[in-house]
């Protein structure tokens, strides 16, 4: 990791709290590890729920990157408040090295939302691994066995009268 990159994360690591201190982003639903470590989510079969999750884990500014997941309804996760200009889609061939395009997916984006159960465990871990080296959370749709966890459930607003 270079200087610059190391103090790129540094810097986000301290904008982050920052931003949670002064109350600009609550994201109590979907927790992280005391120790900023990434997440392994196990996503959500409905998509509205899915993009509902890649919203609330992605950072404010943040990119997510998307393999292998069809009928997403991007005009309904643009009108839910994704913004598609930083939302990068790799419609990957079967017979293309799925693994190296999900690693360029984790350097490039913050969230990474994989459906992709040609991945074997030792290419899942592999990227698990350099998702946590990097700080990215990585939301699967079908589970990565001892790596991947259900989100928390989001309270639910009620209308009390």
């Amino acid at each position: 990791m270079t200087d610059a990159h190391a103090r790129l994360l540094a810097a986000r690591d301290v904008l982050n709290r920052a931003e949670r201190a002064v109350g600009l982003r609550a994201r109590d639903d979907i927790e992280h590890g005391s120790t900023g470590a990434s997440l392994i989510l196990l996503g959500p079969t409905s998509r509205s729920e899915l993009i509902r999750l890649l919203i609330d884990v992605c950072p404010t500014g943040g990119w997510i990157g998307v393999c292998g997941v069809g009928d997403i309804g991007w005009e309904w996760a643009a009108q839910q408040g994704m913004d598609l200009d930083r939302v990068l889609v790799l419609n990957a061939e079967k017979d293309s090295p799925l693994v190296d395009l999900c690693a360029l997916l984790v350097d490039a984006c913050d969230v990474i939302c994989l459906d992709i159960p040609e991945l074997s465990g030792a290419h899942q871990r592999i990227l698990a691994a350099r998702a946590r080296s990097m700080g990215r959370t990585i939301v699967t749709l079908s589970s990565w066995q001892g790596l991947s966890r259900v989100p928390a459930p989001r309270p639910r607003m009620r209308l009390v009268i």
